[in-house]
């Protein structure tokens, strides 16, 4: 069995931690691929290495010396590498990467050093080969990964060693290093196990997996146990953020289970994630809640929608607004839109429609937020929408997004919504 398992920031974020991983890397043999993050934060007023780094450039970028940002990121590694009882000479490494940083040293290799410099570290703490993801993880032009030329060079660098490679970046045809954006090295994870044909893709964090609600609004809420990877991409798609959104596809394309486990309780199983089951006899009906804050409803009332309806979304994108949600039906059309930061653009845009449309009843709703809810089956519905409206937020919309319902609520009343949404699942399930 092969098991690919990456640690995020939170886990990486001391020696200590460091120590952790390896107990929990070493504890099952069939952990012979470990992917890594850079150092995240320590403690609540403490920084995480990769913000760092991207402080660094912008200093270099204006002419100004980041030796002060690059001395903090010098004692966090060093104090990981005596703090593990390494003999690494992290030191070399490090005056070796400041030594070739200048102005025009690009941001993406800047930002990448934090992943390269974790897994030098925890490839002598575990006793596994270092391998750089720039030697397999390849990128078109576009920034686009080159899916089977990167697995092809990993497996001809792993070939069934116990290797440690960073996350987060890989190289452009010309050699120049590219990242994802922030919390890539899920992907790279997710890569690794695609490439090297993995039995599980474990993605080690520091929460106990997919919750069924925000535990900032709903007090110590359920794990979900078993998610498909359609789920899960709806989830995200609403806004559960625990991993990055393009880390799914690779290894749903192969058919591997994602486990999410928590490096701070290895005991407990978290979430897994995979193909969907057969059997989901006695399972949750609703299984959990997803949300979106600062959203518009535009409303288009007209007969003949087929032709204007494309009209208008073509309207919004051009006016560079975000559609997170459309539906046509055969004389109303309906719009979801992020609103963040867009308020005046969303206004004129909504001006100018009706402008064009004098005929056409248009119109616009703000201040609202998406509460979805998680189904695997339709029977409580009614229930569940009740409770929401019960609670004194009115669902002002809503939308079939299978495997999602999306209730459409006011901001100001999210929260009220969730609760009493999560609390009358957990009565009836």
């Amino acid at each position: 069995m092969l098991k690919i398992t990456k640690f995020g920031g939170s886990s990486l974020a001391d020696a200590s931690r460091f120590l952790r991983v390896r107990d929990i890397v070493l504890s099952d043999i069939s952990r012979r691929v470990v992917v890594v993050s850079a150092a995240g934060r320590r403690h609540a007023g403490d920084h995480k290495i990769t913000d760092l780094l991207y402080l660094c450039h912008a200093h270099l970028s204006y002419g100004v010396s980041c030796w002060d940002l690059w001395r903090r990121i010098c004692d966090r590694y060093i104090d990981i590498r005596n703090g593990c009882s390494l003999q690494f000479p992290i030191e070399q490494e490090l005056e070796r990467i400041y030594a070739g940083l200048t102005a025009q040293t690009g941001c993406d290799e800047i930002a990448s050093r934090g992943e390269y410099l974790s897994a030098l570290l925890m490839a002598e703490l575990l006793g596994y080969t270092f391998v750089d993801s720039a030697d397999w993880l390849q990128f078109d032009y576009a920034g686009r990964v080159l899916f089977e030329e990167s697995c092809a060079s990993l497996q001809s660098l792993a070939d069934g060693r116990k290797i440690v490679t960073p996350g987060f970046y890989g190289v452009l045809p010309n050699g120049a290093i590219h990242t994802f954006s922030r919390g890539g090295s899920d992907v790279t994870g997710s890569l690794a196990a695609a490439a090297l044909h993995a039995d599980l893709y474990e993605n080690w964090t520091d929460v106990t997996g997919i919750l069924a609600a925000d535990p900032r609004i709903v007090t110590n809420p359920a794990t979900i146990a078993q998610l498909s990877y359609e789920e899960l991409q709806a989830l995200s798609h609403v806004g559960t953020q625990v991993l990055h959104e393009s880390a799914v596809e690779p290894v749903r394309q192969r058919q591997i289970p994602l486990q999410i486990r928590n490096t701070w309780q290895p005991e407990l199983p978290g979430t897994r994630i995979g193909l969907p089951r057969a059997d989901c006899a006695g399972e949750p009906s609703i299984v959990g809640f997803a949300g979106r804050r600062n959203l518009a409803m535009l409303r288009v009332a007209s007969s003949g929608l087929t032709q204007l309806s494309g009209e208008v979304l073509q309207t919004l994108s051009r006016a560079g607004l975000n559609v997170f949600y459309s539906a046509c039906g055969l004389e109303q059309l309906t719009v979801l839109i992020d609103a963040s930061g867009s308020t005046e653009r969303l206004h004129e845009c909504t001006e100018r429609l009706r402008a064009r449309y004098a005929n056409t009843q248009i119109k616009l709703r703000e201040n609202l937020s998406i509460l979805a809810a998680l189904l695997r089956g339709t029977e409580l519905l009614p229930k569940l929408v009740a409770a929401v409206q019960a609670s004194g937020a009115p669902v002002h919309y809503l939308a079939d997004a299978r495997p999602c319902l999306l209730m459409i609520v006011n901001d100001s009343q999210y929260e009220t919504a969730l609760r009493a949404a999560y609390s009358v699942c957990q009565t009836i399930n």
